[in-house]
C-alpha cells in the first residue's frame, strides 16, 4: 500500500489499537530507508477518539529525544487514515525474548536483565523530563511500561516504545473517568484505584518488569483481571534473590523500593533507580546483549532480515521515479535507473548526470541547445542542485557507482579547472571527455538540429527524457 512518500509491507506487531508494519521511505534517485509504520485497526480508523490518540502519541513522542526511546519520524494522513512513522529498529520485544528463553529452559542472565532495565529507566527519565516548544514541562507519564513495550535491538540497546496512552499536558484526548489504561499486572496501586498518576507510577511498572526479568516468573498473576487486581493491592512481594541467588542485594533493594505501594516511598526519579542498579550490579556490555538477542531470536530475526532485504531491492527505484514530477527531471530519473541499464546506456547516463552537476559557479546555469531548465524535485523531496560551489567540481561517475557520490564535491585545492564553454571533442584537465564530443562527427548542424526538435522523448507514463546528443 502506498501512502504519500511511504510504502507499507508486512505486519511486524499488532495490539488492541493498531498494527505496526514494515515500511519504506522512498526518495529520488533510488534513495530509500526502512521504517516502522503504525496503523490504526480499520474498525478504529474512523473513530475520532482513536485518531486523536494517535495524533497525541506522535506529538508527545516527537518531543522526546533519547537513545532509549524509539524515535518518531513523521505522521501522515492518507486515504482517510493516519499513520505514525517511526524509526525501524531490528530486534525483538523483551516479552518475546523472555518467552524464547523460557522455551529453552533459561532465564535472562542477571547482568543482561539489569543493563536492559537500567537503559529503560534512563529512557523513562527523559520522557518524564520532556518539555514543549515553550520549554514547559509536558509531565509525561507513559502508563504502559511492560515487556511488550520494550524493544531490545540487535545493537544491544533497549528502547521504550508506544506512547499511545501516555498522559501529558496538552494532549487533545483525555481519559474518561474510571477508565483504566495499561496492562493490569504492571499497574501501580494508585493507577488501579483511579487516583492521580505521576512519574513514580512508571517507576513502579518498570520495577515489576525488572522483578520478572530477573526471576523468569510473573509477579502478579491470576485467572482474571479481578484476581490480578487483588494481588497487586495485597501480595507480599519477595526479593528477587529469593528466586535467583545471583541477584545482588543492591538490586533487591532497588526493586523493592520501586515496588512500594505508597508512591512517596519509591524513587523520586527513574534515573535514581537506574543509578542504583548500575552501582549495585555487574552490567553486560551492549555487545554482550546483542549476542544474547541474536541467540534468543535467531529464527525471528533471520525471517525479518529477509523481508527487509526484499523491500530494499531494485523495485523501489521504479517507485521512486513516480516521485519526480517536473518533466525536466528526466535526467534524475535516468540516474536512478542507471544500475539496471545496459553498460553502454549507463555510461551515457552517468556522463549526462556529471555534466549537469559539473557546471561552474561562474554564472553558467543553462544547458545548451534548448534543454535548459532547472531540475526540481517536488516537495518534500530534496532538490538536486544545478550549480556547484565555487572552487569545487563533481567527480566523474563510473558505471554502477552510487548516484549519491556524483554530488559530493572535492575540496577547493583539489578541484579541476572547468572551462565555461568546452569545445567539442576536447578533454578537460581531469581527462573527462565533453559529452558533446560523443556526437558523430559526420552529423551536420542542420541534421542535428532536426533530430533535436524536440530535444526529448516522452515515455508511456508521460515523463520527458532528454536526448543525450541534444544536451
Amino acid at each position: 500500500m502506498r501512502i504519500d512518500r511511504y510504502e507499507l509491507y508486512d505486519v511486524i506487531a499488532s495490539g488492541g489499537m493498531a498494527t505496526v508494519h514494515l515500511g519504506r521511505l522512498l526518495g529520488p534517485a533510488g534513495f530509500g530507508r526502512t521504517v516502522a509504520i503504525k496503523r490504526l485497526h480499520p474498525h478504529l480508523a474512523k473513530e475520532a477518539e482513536f485518531v486523536t490518540m494517535l495524533t497525541d502519541e506522535a506529538r508527545v513522542a516527537a518531543r522526546i529525544g533519547h537513545p532509549n526511546i524509539v524515535p518518531t519520524l513523521d505522521i501522515v494522513a492518507s486515504q482517510g487514515e493516519l499513520f505514525l512513522v517511526m524509526e525501524y529498529v531490528p530486534g525483538l520485544t523483551l516479552a518475546a525474548l523472555m518467552k524464547n528463553a523460557a522455551r529453552e529452559g533459561e532465564r535472562v542472565p542477571v547482568p543482561i536483565a539489569c543493563a536492559i532495565m537500567a537503559g529503560v529507566l534512563r529512557g523513562l527519565d527523559a520522557a518524564h523530563e520532556a518539555r514543549d516548544e515553550s520549554s514547559r514541562p509536558l509531565e509525561v507519564v507513559h502508563r504502559d511500561v511492560s515487556p511488550q513495550n520494550i524493544l531490545v535491538g540487535t545493537d544491544g540497546v533497549a528502547r521504550l516504545l508506544d506512547f499511545g496512552i501516555a498522559k501529558a499536558v496538552g494532549r487533545l484526548h483525555t481519559t474518561r473517568d474510571g477508565q483504566l489504561k495499561g496492562k493490569v499486572g504492571y499497574m501501580a496501586p494508585e493507577q488501579l484505584s483511579a487516583r492521580a498518576v505521576d512519574r513514580r507510577t512508571d517507576i513502579y511498572a518498570a520495577s515489576v518488569v525488572l522483578w520478572e526479568v530477573l526471576t523468569g516468573e510473573r509477579l502478579f498473576d491470576g485467572d482474571d483481571a479481578g484476581a490480578i487486581f487483588g494481588s497487586v493491592l495485597q501480595k507480599m512481594v519477595p526479593a528477587p534473590s529469593t528466586k535467583v541467588a545471583e541477584v545482588p542485594a543492591a538490586v533487591d533493594m532497588a526493586v523493592l523500593s520501586g515496588l512500594e505501594r505508597e508512591p512517596s516511598r519509591r524513587f523520586a526519579r527513574a534515573r535514581e533507580m537506574a543509578t542504583a542498579i548500575e552501582n549495585g550490579a555487574p552490567l553486560a556490555r551492549a555487545s554482550e546483549i546483542a549476542e544474547w538477542v541474536a541467540q534468543m531470536g535467531e529464527k525471528e530475526l533471520a525471517e525479518r532480515a529477509n523481508v527487509v532485504a526484499g523491500i530494499g531491492r531494485p523495485g523501489a527505484v521504479a517507485t521512486a521515479r513516480a516521485q519526480v514530477q517536473d518533466s525536466s527531471a528526466g535526467i534524475l530519473m535516468a540516474v536512478g535507473e542507471a544500475t539496471a541499464a545496459p553498460r553502454s546506456r549507463r555510461r551515457a547516463l552517468w556522463i549526462v548526470a556529471a555534466a549537469v552537476l559539473s557546471i561552474s559557479a561562474g554564472g553558467v546555469v543553462a544547458l545548451q541547445r534548448r534543454a535548459a531548465r532547472s531540475v526540481d524535485v517536488a516537495a518534500p523531496l530534496t532538490q538536486v542542485p544545478t550549480t556547484v560551489t565555487a572552487g569545487t567540481s563533481a567527480p566523474a561517475a563510473l558505471p554502477g557507482a552510487d548516484p549519491a557520490a556524483i554530488a559530493t564535491p572535492r575540496p577547493a585545492e583539489a578541484a579541476d579547472p572547468l572551462p565555461t564553454s568546452p569545445s567539442p571533442g576536447k578533454t578537460s584537465a581531469a581527462g573527462r571527455t565533453n559529452p558533446a564530443a560523443r556526437a558523430p562527427a559526420s552529423k551536420s548542424r542542420a541534421a542535428k538540429a532536426a533530430a533535436c526538435d524536440p530535444p526529448f522523448t516522452i515515455d508511456d507514463q508521460g515523463h520527458k527524457h532528454y536526448k543525450v546528443d541534444c544536451l
